[in-house]
């Protein structure tokens, strides 16, 4: 966990005050702690992302909890599928060949 001091030092054009705006915003989840806010791995993460696209992308602020939220749904589902593949690969071979079949049949045009 890194607190806000170094999550500050760590990520460039990130300020105190950006800091809690996207806090309170929720845009970013702070751990509540008796030393003050702390944050995680994945924290750190999504605010170098909010960084890039504020600062590189130029993206207007009103635009940032749409675009998270997108990418959070999209990282959803991409969790969502490596599950479902996992449980199809414990299925018998018959299963899985079935399986692909019909997704073949339901997907003509796809390009993988």
């Amino acid at each position: 966990m890194y607190s806000e001091s170094q999550v500050i030092a760590l990520i460039g054009g990130l300020s105190a005050r950006r800091l809690k705006i996207w806090v309170d915003q929720e845009l970013v989840r702070a751990t509540i702690a008796p030393e003050g806010l702390l944050f995680g791995d994945i924290d750190v993460a999504r605010l170098h992302l909010i960084c890039a696209l504020k600062d590189d992308m130029e993206v207007d602020e009103d635009l940032l909890p749409t675009i998270l939220s997108l990418l959070d749904q999209v990282y959803d589902l991409r969790r969502d599928m490596r599950a479902l593949m996992q449980a199809i690969e414990t299925q018998p071979e018959a299963i899985q060949t079935s399986i692909l079949s019909a997704l073949a049949k339901d997907q003509p045009g796809r390009r993988d």
